[in-house]
């Protein structure tokens, strides 16, 4: 990562930290974009954050694999922003809302999956738009703290 990059993504970090530390969460996707975007180099000739080119690197589904039109595909997080969320809201309120931790987190939970718009459709119908299936928060099931655990529920295998 270039040294720009990096200090941007610190930069976001902070804004994050400074969200997260007033517990204001509203415009916590637009700094989490952000942070991945500059965390990968994911930035425009004007070293501005590039959503666009997350559909280059994200994770694909198997339907997805060769699709090339954007306009076909869906970019979403890998856990949910409201899961996220939570975690962070817990750093809050054990009071470990540190920069380190807050980083910590999002850098283990925070990945996008490029998926087709019938998979995306599947997932919203499945209601795991903003939430993990029940297992993933009990320890005794398969797809316990598994990340792919809303995807794996209905059907919608990730390329490796």
């Amino acid at each position: 990562m270039s040294e720009i990059n990096n200090f941007n993504a610190n930069l976001e970090l902070q804004h994050i930290y400074l969200e997260v530390y007033s517990e204001r969460y509203s415009h916590l996707r637009t700094f989490l974009e952000s942070y991945y975007c500059y965390q990968h180099g994911l930035v425009t000739k004007q070293g501005k954050p590039d959503w666009i080119q997350i559909f280059n690197i994200g994770k694909r589904t198997v339907a997805a694999h060769h699709i090339q039109e954007r306009k076909l595909l869906v970019r979403e997080m890998i856990m949910p922003l409201s899961v996220l969320t939570g975690y962070l809201k817990t750093l809050v309120r054990d009071d470990e809302a540190t920069i380190d931790n807050i980083k910590t987190i999002i850098d283990e939970h925070l990945e996008y999956v490029i998926m087709t718009r019938e998979e995306y459709n599947t997932l919203v119908d499945a209601g795991l738009k903003e939430s993990m299936p029940a297992g993933y928060y009990q320890a005794s099931e398969a797809s316990y703290r598994c990340i792919n655990a809303r995807f794996d529920v209905v059907g919608i295998t990730l390329l490796a």
